[in-house]
């Protein structure tokens, strides 16, 4: 497997999540500099990959990708979240982002992302996905479109408020 990029931008929120990539991916020969929260672009240090959380707090890594394509051309970026939806993946890839990985995540998953090889296709089973990650991704789909406003996302997907607010907090990892 070849590895184009040598120095890594990491933003992750979590704190031990972090801190074990970091660990990691340092262990495999990369240079990582890594980031509780999303960095002002003077603050990173030429970076050649980036691997960033989608929700970083109460931000978006989303709104990291076009700065960093202006900054240092050719980065090549990686999403990756808990909370991962086929809308947030596509607003990604419109971004600029080349994949997006659904945590948990591994190094070995991330070292796979960055490489050069071309991905092999997946198995019928592989490729299927189940009824339940399909409503947590159209929910996910209608909270976005309803910035964030459960009431108003519950009000289009016929649910009450709580009803909404139950079935979020099922997706949520403990």
């Amino acid at each position: 497997m070849k590895i184009a990029v040598k120095k890594i931008l990491l933003v992750e929120d979590d704190k031990r999540l972090r801190t074990v990539l970091h660990e990691e991916l340092t262990e495999r020969g990369f240079e990582v500099q890594s980031f509780a929260e999303l960095p002002a672009l003077a603050s990173i240090q030429t970076p050649d990959g980036a691997l960033l959380d989608l929700r970083v707090g109460q931000e978006s890594g989303l709104d990291l990708i076009e700065g960093l394509r202006k900054k240092f051309p050719g980065i090549r970026i990686i999403l990756m979240s808990g909370f991962g939806s086929v809308a947030s993946a596509v607003k990604a890839m419109q971004l600029g982002a080349e994949n997006f990985l659904t945590k948990p995540v591994t190094p070995d998953m991330i070292v796979k992302a960055f490489s050069t090889e071309e991905p092999k296709e997946l198995s019928e089973e592989e490729s299927e996905i189940s009824l339940a990650r399909m409503e947590r991704e159209y929910i996910d789909y209608v909270l976005q479109n309803s910035d964030g406003n459960i009431t108003q996302a519950a009000k289009k997907l016929g649910l009450h408020r709580q009803s909404l607010q139950r079935k979020l907090r099922k997706y949520i990892p403990k």
